[in-house]
């Protein structure tokens, strides 16, 4: 795989969640304004995260160039590439677990708890390790480029994952009444510290 690859499978991710999101926004919306409001939120976060991509990306183009090779860490004894080996996750497992999302969706037939689900999945999902993977290609490339005022942006992004996260622990607390989504959403955040 290639760095233009992995920008490309990252951005399609960001861009796709960025609009279940909105999707949840209106399909729930008229059971609470705050509800509606929170899912724009959500949705308006992850279009961050696709921009931050084009700019990584952009970045990254000029300090190793788009057809560097990425190496999974099983491969690193044979690559010569200066990016860090992308850790073993599986790409097809990411993109076919939204399709389903996706497809649940575009039923029209969602409760709200169904929406928390999906989203706790998305957020706890490998889609996750790769874009942190990137911001650490990003930070590479921004130390590279010396271009350390930077970096602000990128340290920015990370706190904003956590609030993103901890933004969905608290509507999932707020609006479900299901205690083991709850549970679920309460290890999410464990797992993002």
């Amino acid at each position: 795989m290639t760095l233009e690859k992995l920008f490309d499978i990252c951005r399609d991710l960001e861009l796709r969640q960025a609009k279940l999101y909105a999707s949840f926004a209106l399909l729930l919306g008229d059971v609470d304004e705050r509800i509606a409001r929170f899912w724009e939120k959500m949705s308006t976060e992850e279009w961050q995260h696709y921009i931050l991509v084009d700019f990584g990306r952009a970045l990254c183009v000029e300090a190793f160039g788009i057809d560097t090779p990425i190496s999974s860490t099983e491969d690193t004894e044979k690559s010569a590439s200066p990016i860090a080996p992308l850790p073993d996750i599986s790409i097809q497992e990411i993109t076919d677990a939204l399709d389903a999302h996706e497809s649940k969706v575009e039923s029209g037939r969602i409760t709200l708890d169904e929406a928390f689900e999906i989203a706790i999945a998305i957020e706890g999902s490998e889609a996750d390790t790769i874009y942190m993977y990137l911001l650490s290609i990003i930070r590479k490339a921004i130390r590279e480029s010396n271009q350390p005022y930077l970096m602000n942006r990128i340290v920015q992004v990370e706190r904003d994952m956590v609030s993103h996260v901890d933004g969905l622990v608290r509507a999932t607390q707020r609006f479900s009444k299901d205690t083991s989504l709850i549970r679920k959403a309460h290890r999410l955040k464990e797992e993002h510290g």
